[in-house]
């Protein structure tokens, strides 16, 4: 790690991680014409999920993770150099990004390639309202509880791309039966915390849902887990 944490390669001053800085890299990213969606803890927390947030990770298409790199570092994002940063292991319970920088010693900014997270989403540009959305959406993301946790983003801030739920959970349920045998619990717990707090807020209706999606859904809420495994299994890794 760069011995002064929090100072860019530069020497500039990174400000303290919060949805300014989520903004700024979004900011960035668009201004380089690079295509991305918020992706990781922070995104969740935008649903109204509370989590600890340890960093901002986004989405990238695959031609463009060295340019994102690139484009990033030079924004005062500090370069790894820790063998020991928990971002450089393969772990046994959760994925980490193809490529990192640091916003401090302890909280990064991951890159992860479409293909590997996303690959349904053939264009990360397009705020259709269905499949990607704006995390400042007062129509689709609630707003900041009565203790102030981190919700949807003010709308003064820079545009920040993020999955719409109903297409979060069913990527979600792709990547947990394309990494069925390594991460695979680990996105079904996000779509169990999609499922805990966002059909609470109102965020997430599962009647969007169609197919096997809906059916292993349903399945799960009814605690039927014949069909629940039934429908996992008819759940295309390419769909």
């Amino acid at each position: 790690m760069a011995e002064d944490v929090g100072s860019g390669q530069d020497g500039s001053e990174l400000p303290p991680l919060d949805d300014g800085l989520v903004a700024s890299v979004a900011a960035r990213l668009d201004a380089a014409k690079i295509h991305y969606v918020l992706w990781g803890l922070y995104m969740l927390t935008i649903f109204g999920i509370p989590t600890i947030v340890n960093g901002i990770d986004v989405v990238v298409d695959d031609n463009f993770i060295d340019a994102a790199y690139a484009t990033l570092e030079g924004a005062g994002f500090m370069k790894c150099n820790s063998e020991d940063c928990i971002s450089n292991k393969d772990l046994p319970y959760a994925p980490t990004p193809h490529t990192h920088l640091h916003i401090t010693e302890s909280e990064r900014l991951g890159f992860f390639k479409r293909s590997d997270v996303l690959w349904r989403l053939s264009d990360l540009s397009n705020v259709d309202g269905e499949s990607i959305i704006l995390a400042s959406d007062p129509s689709q993301l609630p707003g900041r509880d009565i203790v102030g946790n981190r919700r949807r983003f003010p709308q003064d801030l820079y545009p920040v791309r993020i999955p719409a739920v109903t297409q979060l959970v069913q990527s979600l349920l792709l990547l947990a039966k394309k990494d069925r045998n390594t991460y695979g619990e680990y996105w079904v717990n996000w779509v169990i915390y999609i499922l805990e707090y966002c059909t609470e807020n109102g965020v997430f209706e599962k009647s969007r849902l169609t197919g096997n999606y809906k059916t292993y859904i349903d399945a799960f809420l009814e605690g039927d887990h014949s069909l629940k495994d039934q429908a996992f299994e008819h759940i295309g890794v390419t769909e």
